[in-house]
């Protein structure tokens, strides 16, 4: 959902921080969690309201229904009726309306000039206590998310993602498109959608998140006036069962020029103590164009365009995925490549120079991510709904740098050990058994 949006209220004239002004936490008596980061310098704010909800909460037969509630809230509130009112409100003060919705947490949030940060608190907050669920214009987004499931269906370097997903975790939500199917959007209703959000969106489950120019004072009071009700529990999520034990392979044959490959297995959960030195790990293999992966399989041999990898953690499991587009006469040798990366990573200690070249690297794009006001807001926002510690990003870069050698190499064979690997591929087609062969000769 993108909406940039605005209006002609102001707020007071916000208070300028101090280079170390601390993050201010606070809670209200529902629940509801407050974190007011002030930034030097700026003369913006963003302002989040994060729920701890998202695609792994949905039941079978609500599959897509947190993506769609979350273009719904755009559609009209108590004090800002139509779609075209939200649009013009924010877009009268030059502000940004936005909204994300992932398998674990749901974003709400908008980047004002500090003196509309009264407009962007009343705005959000009126979208998510009192929405409008009209009919009409439920079934007008119910075509607008189709449209956006075929969009994404009809970019196979970007499905192949899903196909893996499906792969590693089958018949559960964790495993599932974010944007449900077409059978279960279109089912869905306004009683549904109402539903939903009772479950989900108490604030109890929420954080709010305020980033930039704005007087944390003033951000309390605006929270204990217009979000100090009664808040909710937070829902129960299903947790996620792991696939079968042999490696699988997954494949959707289509007329492509390239081939998009996707292999991956279980990793770490999101708060296991090992995770910063399985994020060392996956720099080292796949992460920017000095990655071991980019300059093998790329630079070295050129079977590949684009090769990387990442990590994704949620509550009770996780994965490290390593994608390719490759020829599709070259897919098997590029697989081939991909495996002796990975199994080189977790055959000895990583040599200390180029540990200290990867620490470097995450710290200077942690911080350059971080200059912006909304990547603030989101940081704290995730910190306080889904770490069991919030740490300041100086905090997570201090366990980052105590990670050594040897923890990373314990990593990588603790993760990439046993039948780790399975495959999603989409392109011509390919021999399925030489891959399926390839990844249980490990």
């Amino acid at each position: 959902m993108n909406l940039e949006l605005s209006r002609r209220r102001s707020s007071p004239d916000p208070v300028v921080s101090s280079p170390d002004a601390p993050v201010i936490s606070h809670q209200l008596a529902n629940g509801l969690r407050i974190r007011v980061a002030p930034m030097l310098h700026t003369r913006s704010a963003t302002l989040a309201l994060c729920f701890g909800t998202g695609s792994r909460y949905e039941a079978t037969e609500e599959q897509g229904i947190a993506h769609l509630v979350e273009h719904m809230l755009f559609k009209g509130s108590a004090r800002y009726p139509t779609a075209q009112s939200i649009s013009e409100a924010i877009e009268g003060v030059g502000g940004v309306l936005n909204a994300s919705t992932d398998k674990e947490l749901t974003v709400y949030w908008s980047k004002v000039a500090s003196r509309h940060t009264d407009l962007a608190f009343d705005l959000l907050s009126d979208m998510v206590r009192s929405p409008r669920l009209d009919d009409e214009e439920l079934d007008k987004e119910k075509r607008v998310v189709l449209e956006e499931l075929g969009l994404a269906q009809d970019a196979p370097g970007e499905w192949v993602h899903q196909l893996l997903s499906e792969t590693l975790w089958p018949d559960q939500p964790l495993g599932r498109e974010i944007a449900g199917t077409p059978e279960t959007v279109n089912s869905q209703t306004p009683g549904s959608i109402a539903k939903y959000i009772r479950r989900t969106h108490g604030l109890a489950n929420a954080v709010l998140t305020v980033a930039g120019n704005a007087d944390p004072d003033h951000v309390i009071k605006l929270a204990e006036h217009r979000l100090g009700d009664v808040g909710e529990p937070a829902p129960a999520w299903v947790s996620a069962t792991s696939a079968p034990e042999s490696a699988q392979v997954s494949i959707q044959v289509r007329p492509t020029e390239q081939a998009y490959l996707a292999v991956g297995g279980y990793a770490l959960p999101r708060n296991d103590p090992d995770r910063f030195a399985l994020r060392l790990a996956n720099a080292i293999l796949g992460d920017g164009m000095s990655s071991r992966l980019f300059l093998e399989v790329r630079e070295h041999l050129g079977l590949a365009y684009d090769v990387s990898s990442y990590v994704v953690g949620f509550h009770d499991a996780g994965a490290l995925v390593v994608a390719a587009g490759v020829d599709p006469d070259q897919s098997h040798e590029a697989l081939d490549a991909i495996l002796r990366e990975i199994d080189r990573l977790r055959q000895g200690p990583v040599p200390e120079t180029e540990l200290r070249k990867v620490k470097e690297y995450i710290k200077g794009r942690t911080w350059l991510g971080l200059e912006d006001s909304y990547s603030v807001a989101n940081w704290y926002g995730a910190q306080a709904l889904l770490s069991r510690e919030e740490l300041s990003p100086d905090d997570a870069l201090g366990r980052l740098e105590a990670v050594t050698a040897d923890d990373v190499l314990r990593v990588t064979q603790r993760v990439f050990s046993g039948p780790w690997l399975n495959l999603a591929y989409i392109g011509p087609d390919p021999d399925a058994d030489r891959f399926r062969e390839r990844l249980t000769a490990r």
